[in-house]
């Protein structure tokens, strides 16, 4: 199954999830399973989905019961003062969404002064805007992709990309 089939089936079940319902859960559970083909689990309390793939569980977090995976490396980069907005952990990688306050520029610089300290290597850096940056990080056989959004004069969006590299 391709990753965006899987992305799909994941985000349906949130939003379905959302109602809070056991209907709801019920849906969300058999638009996953339908995509899959695995038995999958939705806890709308938690916001939480549970299923299995090929290569082991997948387990996605969103919204306010968000939270940062006990998983999470130490030695990657995230705002002093932040907000998770969903979590995606799957065997050999993990994805983030968080809100941070402050500019796009600030944080990058200080993501790019925290992550060489603890011995990343800048790989890529892109900055198409002032208010979008990318900057990618390699350190083992471990790769970090950093994305900065500016949140309509919000904050800032950070997606944060973790994974191992396969060989």
């Amino acid at each position: 199954m391709r990753n965006s089939q899987l992305l799909a089936a994941a985000a349906i079940a949130l939003t379905l999830a959302a109602c809070g319902k056991s209907m709801g859960e019920r849906a969300a559970e058999a638009a996953i399973e339908a995509s899959t083909g695995k038995k999958a689990e939705v806890d709308a309390k938690n916001g939480e989905v549970k299923f299995q793939t090929d290569k082991g569980e997948m387990k996605i977090t969103a919204g306010d019961t968000a939270t940062l995976p006990a998983t999470f490396p130490k030695d990657v980069y995230l705002p002093e003062h932040y907000a998770v907005k969903s979590a995606m952990e799957m065997p050999g990688a993990m994805v983030l969404q968080v809100e941070a306050p402050g500019a796009v520029g600030t944080l990058a610089a200080e993501a790019g002064k925290r992550m060489q300290a603890e011995g990343w290597k800048q790989t890529v850096a892109m900055s198409q805007t002032a208010e979008s940056q990318v900057i990618v990080y390699e350190k083992d056989k471990r790769s970090a992709t950093l994305s900065f959004n500016d949140n309509a004069g919000k904050g800032v969006t950070l997606g944060v990309q973790v994974a191992t590299n396969q060989q």
